[in-house]
């Protein structure tokens, strides 16, 4: 930690708190002198996380809402406003998976997981950047994932609304770059998380649990997976002024896996 913390001053809107990398996520910002609206569909664990930051001394509040849902979005941005009086960070962090090939994957799937995915993406970064347009000027963060840029063929729908995602950012970066606005892609590779958990133990009939969790390690160069705080660290200074002239970019943390 530096001497000076990183987001002093500074409110922000995650979504996707419950576990994992925004969980980690929230704690680190609220670390780092953020004041937060975290954002989950999963109340309770949603709730827990916002009270263990609290606990702690740091500033969060916590919105139940669905990313997918445009009024549930509005709804955690105009909390930040009305609570902390202004919006200066957004980290799109929340996501889903369905881990199937494309004939065993449904329609009712793939449009549930580009809503919540995709599409919760593009409504954060719709009723954010008015706020950060006041405010000045500010970052995005979206959770892409490396399957932004390689297949899984084990996860067509998943796959595609990552790449997605990343051209999304892409497009946003360039159109508000002359407004103070900087949108970064955070790509991690296989983390130490509930969802990679969930997805290894779909198919884990192919194999014991644990067998599967080692084959994917030995993948990777530096031979494990990436811890949620890792992953949180880098969204950290994309989101601080340690960045600033960093925008429009895919920032990897999968362990030197897509340098192979």
């Amino acid at each position: 930690m530096t001497d000076q913390l990183r987001l002093a001053g500074r409110v922000g809107l995650i979504t996707g708190v419950a576990s994992g990398i925004g969980r980690a996520g929230l704690e680190l910002f609220a670390a780092q002198g953020a004041a937060l609206v975290a954002m989950d569909a999963d109340e309770a664990d949603g709730q827990k996380a916002v009270d263990a930051v609290t606990s702690s001394g740091g500033r969060a509040v916590f919105h139940h809402g669905d990313v997918s849902k445009p009024a549930d979005v509005g709804a955690a941005v105009a909390l930040a406003t009305r609570t902390f009086d202004r919006l200066d960070l957004v980290w799109a962090n929340a996501g889903i998976g369905v881990f199937r090939g494309v004939v065993e994957t449904t329609e009712e799937e793939w449009d549930r997981l580009i809503d919540v995915n995709l599409k919760g993406c593009f409504l954060t970064a719709k009723y954010s950047i008015p706020e950060l347009v006041k405010a000045g000027g500010g970052t995005i963060v979206f959770t892409g994932s490396i399957n932004s840029f390689i297949g899984d063929p084990g996860a067509p729908a998943y796959t595609a609304s990552k790449g997605g995602i990343l051209m999304l950012g892409k497009a946003i970066a360039l159109e508000y770059a002359d407004r103070g606005i900087r949108v970064n892609t955070l790509c991690p590779g296989a983390t130490d998380t509930p969802l990679q958990e969930a997805s290894l133990r779909a198919v884990a009939e192919q194999g014991s649990y644990e067998s599967l969790v080692a084959r994917e390690e030995s993948a990777v160069p530096m031979g494990r997976y990436a811890t949620p705080a890792e992953v949180a660290k880098v969204a950290l200074f994309l989101s601080c002024d340690d960045s600033g002239f960093v925008t429009g970019s895919a920032q990897m943390v999968d362990g030197g896996y897509t340098a192979k």
